[in-house]
């Protein structure tokens, strides 16, 4: 065990400054580094080997986390941040930057990332120095459950406050523990002190003191606080606040719960400021948890629900505000409608403006690793729960029901978490926080027999530790439970055996208590945790459920009945941080829940694709036609009556008799250069059946695994029926796989030529074939356009060969004979509107895939020249797929759509029946 006069955390506040300062900015470290550098800059703390090691594994996870910047949709409007922040007082940003890089445990690319990610949102926020340009902003922020969304908002709330917002409002949840743990973090991280009056609570905090004696004539300065740590809104409080007839000469901070009678009297005091006159803020309002009750669940757009009337109360206070919601799970916020306001003409809270998506660090433990069937934690960490809770803990019960005993599955749960503790002491982690989670009943009642419950197997697993632990253990039957358990769960760790952890189980289960997180058994103080941490096992049902963090979270034992995605992630409490001991962290739960959790962990990551991919389309939020995959299994996406803008949709697609085309390609060296690898590997794959002719190198009859390992590889912007980069769910996929083994199973592939001037690019990998005047490559350099991520043809479909191209595979004139005789047809039957395209399609007996070569450049008159960003050293790929016709019925996906993404599907059907050809230059 590590020595009593070691302090680890000041220990590493004071190395991490060293080592920032002996990095001078320089964001990574070389192999090795941070080893020496603990022995250099620790030799005045005497550290053991044991103390050493610890601190290098902790500046690892500091200096060797990275986090991605995430994807942003916006509205048309002109960003004003990026100047306006050279001219800003950054006083509150900056002490916020220098406490997390000199005092916490933030790692240092991520507080990068929240830097320009906040940043970038605030660009999209109004500018509250200007008074005539707007009135209201509306945007959204998706995180991921536990990942570290106050942490941003934090940043953006700093960030606000020193560009000139002065009325801050932060909607913290529905429960007095979620409101408190908000309070203590932004007074943190913001206010720079307690907002506790009193004096036996008044402290400076960290944030605050940072730069006394770092920062030249540096004065601390606090916003004032309309809440404090205490005490959510009141009048009484509100008048020492500082506000003389509305106007604020410093920043004020609410903080607040979603309660209707709170929320109404902040409006009604705001609004009273000036007589109901208007202020003129601007007001920055951050709605946490913003899919829970914020979302206007009335059937009549015109009637409003109590919270979201308030919030819009409180929006229209001022003459500028800004709404921006943070969640999670966002499908309800997304299902808004956006046309929608109430019966005073007050928009809802769609996130008309801006919409962004952030990306965890690479350190964060989400539902993708602990969930998907290539989650590297799922087979450690997650456990199927026995029967066993059946007749003792039914997942329906009532209010009522009498707890006599505990299932055995819960026992050993409780037992994991005492040996989970006792390998922390063993490993010199004892004062770091832990908890167990424990969430099996909504109601009060059942919650308060479950901790009896657990206190009484907690005693007396005590007493048999204290009396067998340390002699003839194998005479307990508790101490033969224990180790039962540790050769199911432990037995593993190659540094300790079942002999060394027993010295430890006496400190382990002796520093354990159980405690209710409910509205009647409150929060976890971490505020005021005695230096030893706190060890608890939480027993709850809805404050366990959204927003509260358990710090240390190592064991949960979850019995629910969920009916809704958003719901059930959020009950995931274990997803977020557990640096060093995510292996040693255990879920419990029924395996129909767990199905439910891999089923939701697609569709949100299926959702964040289609994010990237609007994106990359420029789209706004206006445009983003979001769908979200109804569950197999049953689940809900989210509760039915936020869901009233939405309507069913079936996206099975029929692409039989169809010519598919990706119209635009990536301004992206690096992108079209393995998009070339991907064709040379697949002409090196396709030995057999090579043909020449005067337009084409053509393969017959290759495999359709050929086909679908190139479409794997090759990446290209992704539209509606098109998805060829890394995420594999797409309708053409799906339409491909169910066809692969009868009509889609052997395919035509063609590499065109052109006659005409261009540059060639031969693959040394291709058999010699044609003439020299053969080129591989069409140059293109009509109607492209400079852009930050995409090169886009004029056309939608001017990647589209001429009607004879299509023919590869089959003799021509028998081809053309077949089309003549069905435009004949056509025409006798009366329809006018004739796919030429669709006609060849429909004569073919195997699909075909295009591969077209493009040389890009722009004309020498054109202000863009030289601009792009692809290489002219090799061609840039794109593809077109023509498929034949079908017997095969499409098998549905469901979804549920907004009336923005059925119009966009609409738009897209129609703009891929038009025919027109490639030109080239």
């Amino acid at each position: 065990m590590i020595r009593d006069e070691f302090d680890f955390d000041s220990t590493l506040i004071y190395l991490r400054a060293k080592i920032n300062r002996d990095l001078n900015g320089r964001m990574t470290v070389t192999p090795g580094y941070l080893d020496e550098a603990v022995s250099k800059f620790g030799k005045p703390f005497e550290l053991n080997n044991e103390e050493h090691s610890r601190l290098v594994k902790h500046l690892e996870t500091i200096y060797g986390t990275t986090q991605e910047n995430g994807s942003l949709l916006r509205g048309a409007f002109k960003e004003w941040y990026p100047k306006a922040k050279l001219k800003t007082d950054r006083h509150y940003w900056d002490r916020l930057e220098k406490f997390w890089r000199d005092r916490s445990v933030l790692p240092n690319d991520v507080i990068r990332s929240v830097d320009e990610v906040t940043d970038e949102i605030m660009g999209y926020l109004g500018d509250p120095n200007d008074k005539t340009s707007w009135n209201r902003r509306r945007g959204l922020v998706m995180g991921h459950v536990q990942m570290g969304k106050t942490t941003n908002y934090s940043a953006l709330i700093s960030k606000a406050a020193d560009a000139g917002y002065r009325i801050i409002i932060v909607l913290a949840g529905l429960t007095n523990s979620l409101r408190y743990q908000t309070q203590v973090r932004l007074d943190k991280t913001f206010v720079g002190k307690s907002s506790v009056s009193d004096s036996t609570h008044t402290k400076i905090y960290d944030v605050a003191t940072v730069f006394i004696g770092a920062k030249e004539n540096y004065s601390a300065r606090h916003p004032y606080c309309g809440t404090t740590q205490i005490s959510d809104f009141n009048v009484t409080t509100a008048r020492t606040t500082g506000a003389h007839e509305g106007n604020f000469a410093d920043p004020i901070l609410f903080v607040t719960k979603k309660h209707s009678k709170v929320l109404v009297n902040l409006a009604e005091w705001l609004s009273n400021l000036r007589h109901g006159e208007k202020l003129d803020g601007p007001m920055l309002l951050i709605d946490d948890e913003a899919d829970n009750a914020s979302v206007n669940t009335k059937e009549n757009p015109k009637e409003t629900t109590e919270i979201n009337k308030c919030i819009r109360d409180l929006l229209h206070t001022t003459k500028q505000s800004t709404y921006v919601g943070y969640t999670a799970t966002p499908f309800a916020n997304i299902f808004i409608d956006p046309d929608s306001t109430d019966s005073w003409k007050r928009e809802d809270l769609f996130p008309a403006d801006f919409i962004k998506s952030l990306e965890p660090p690479t350190s964060y433990v989400g539902a993708k690793r602990l969930f998907s069937e290539e989650g590297d934690l799922s087979n450690v960490c997650v456990r199927e729960i026995p029967d066993d809770y059946q007749h003792l803990l039914p997942i329906k019960h009532p209010s009522s029901h009498v707890i006599n005993q505990l299932p055995g599955s819960l026992l050993d749960a409780i037992r994991e978490f005492v040996l989970f503790r006792a390998i922390r002491i063993a490993s010199g982690y004892e004062e770091l926080h832990s908890a167990m989670l424990i969430n099996v009943s909504r109601y009060n009642n059942v919650q308060g027999q479950i901790k009896n419950c657990v206190d009484i197997f907690l005693s007396d697993t005590q007493n048999a530790i204290d009396s067998w632990s340390m002699s003839r253990w194998e005479k307990s039957n508790s101490l033969l439970e224990l180790k039962r358990v540790w050769d199911t769960e432990y037995d593993n760790l190659s540094d300790l055996s079942w002999d060394d952890i027993r010295k430890y189980l006496i400190y382990s289960i002796r520093s354990i208590n159980s405690q209710l997180v409910n509205m009647k058994g409150g929060g976890i103080d971490y505020e005021h945790a005695p230096s030893t941490g706190i060890h608890v096992i939480a027993i709850g049902g809805l404050a366990l459920a959204r927003g509260l963090t358990l710090e240390g979270l190592a064991v949960s034992y979850v019995l629910r009945n969920v009916g809704a995605a958003d719901t059930l992630l959020q009950m995931g409490r274990w997803f977020g941080y557990r640096p060093g001991f995510e292996q040693l962290c255990r879920i419990h739960a029924p395996t129909n829940l767990i199905s439910h959790f891999r089923e939701i962990s697609d569709s949100v990551e299926e959702l964040r694709k289609d994010f990237e991919r609007m994106e990359a389309l420029d789209k706004t939020p206006f445009e983003f036609g979001l769908k979200v995959r109804q569950s197999s299994t049953g689940i809900a996406i989210t509760a039915a009556n936020k869901m009233r803008s939405s309507q069913p949709v079936s996206l099975a697609e029929d692409f039989s008799e169809r010519h598919i085309q990706a119209h635009t390609i990536y301004d992206d060296d690096t992108v079209n250069r393995k998009n070339y690898e991907a064709v040379e590997q697949l002409v090196s794959s396709l030995k057999d059946n090579l043909a020449g002719s005067d337009k084409a190198l053509i393969w017959s009859k290759a495999n359709v695994a050929v086909v679908e390992t190139f479409l794997r590889k090759i990446d290209l912007p992704q539209n509606e029926f098109m998805k060829l980069g890394e995420n594999r769910e797409s309708l053409l996929d799906a339409y491909i796989q169910d066809r692969s083994k009868n009509e889609l199973r052997d395919w035509d592939i063609a590499i065109p030529f052109v006659s005409k001037i261009g540059m060639n690019f031969p693959f040394s990998s291709l058999v010699e074939a044609g003439s020299e005047h053969q080129k591989y490559c069409r140059s293109r350099t009509s109607g492209i356009r400079e852009n930050a991520e995409l090169v886009k043809i004029t056309s939608k479909n001017a990647v589209a060969f001429g009607i004879d191209d299509l023919a590869y595979g089959e003799d021509m004139n028998e081809l053309m004979n077949k089309v003549d005789k069905a435009r004949l047809n056509a025409i006798t039957e009366g329809r006018k509107d004739i796919s030429i395209n669709g006609l060849y399609a429909s004569c073919r007996s195997r699909p075909l895939l295009v591969i077209h070569l493009l040389d890009f450049a722009l004309r020498e008159d054109e202000a863009t020249k030289g601009k792009l960003k692809i290489s002219s050293e090799l061609p840039t790929v794109s593809i077109s797929m023509v498929f034949p016709s079908t017997s095969t019925p499409c098998k549905e996906r469901h979804y549920q759509a907004s009336a923005r993404l059925i119009q966009m599907l609409n738009d897209q059907r129609k703009e891929l029946e038009t025919d027109e050809d490639f030109e080239d230059e």
